[in-house]
């Protein structure tokens, strides 16, 4: 961190195989991994997180074929899982110090007096996704005990339906519960996620609820039945200086796109 800012970079759905020539809906995975990390270190983050679906297949050889290519990440990467991962298979690979259990992936950190909280939404052998009464009372206990830290709460399935049919069936469940939980703690400014494929930015009460696209195949934006599209995959950087925050999509043909602030940004209405 320096200047009294703090850089992150969010990158989210890798569909990872073991096997790189695999393709998956016209593309190649690994080579758009490959593609985007020079592009991230060139940003010189303070780290980022990669927010689930890091693997196609739940296999441990993929999630160690995802290893080496994060080996020149030039950040520390924290991750959280998705619909397409596997926690033992992760933990074999990711922590092998842990026991390899089925148990959610969940993690909080601080940086620059800024809280982050990580979840795991997945939903063994589902699609959607779910966050249980043990996850519930995780995030109750990490909020309630820094009330005074501005957080920012990451997970992989959306929380918010995004108005495209099919993606809202296999968003999260249990959505009502997380977000009244969410409104109990105003330091809450930032909630991350991906499963969608595509960006998407709202505010909802005083929090920005923020979808970043792929770094693989897009979802369409507008077809109500599954759509791949094979619109240019990106990431996205945020700079968050005290509560404040900005934040760009940086596509990996070139285009960085600044986002408008949180007080441009569409207020969500259910």
């Amino acid at each position: 961190m320096t200047g009294g800012t703090l850089s992150l970079v969010q990158i989210s759905d890798l569909h990872i195989l073991a096997d790189d020539d695999r393709p998956q809906h016209g593309t190649r995975t690994a080579e758009i991994l490959r593609q985007a990390i020079p592009l991230v270190n060139a940003l010189r983050p303070d780290f980022a997180i990669a927010s689930g679906d890091l693997v196609s297949d739940e296999s441990e050889d993929s999630y160690r074929r995802l290893e080496e290519l994060l080996a020149s990440v030039e950040a520390p990467v924290h991750f959280l899982l998705g619909n397409h991962d596997n926690r033992v298979a992760f933990r074999r690979v990711f922590r092998p110090a842990e026991i390899p259990s089925s148990e959610p992936v969940c993690e909080a950190f601080e940086r620059a007096g800024v809280r982050f909280l990580l979840l795991d939404s997945l939903l063994p052998g589902k699609e959607e996704g779910s966050l249980g009464p043990h996850q519930l009372r995780w995030l109750e206990t990490e909020l309630s005990a820094h009330p005074d830290r501005p957080t920012w709460v990451f997970l992989h399935h959306q929380p918010l339906p995004i108005y495209i049919r099919w993606l809202d069936q296999l968003g999260l469940q249990n959505r009502e519960q997380f977000l009244s939980l969410l409104a109990r703690h105003r330091q809450v400014r930032v909630v991350g996620y991906g499963h969608i494929h595509q960006a998407r930015r709202w505010r909802y009460g005083d929090v920005l609820f923020a979808g970043v696209p792929a770094l693989a195949f897009q979802f369409s934006t507008v077809s109500q039945e599954p759509r791949i599209t094979l619109e240019t995959p990106a990431f996205r950087r945020f700079e968050i200086s005290g509560t404040q925050h900005r934040s760009w999509l940086h596509f990996l043909d070139g285009r960085v796109v600044q986002e408008p602030g949180p007080l441009a940004t569409p207020i969500y209405v259910r």
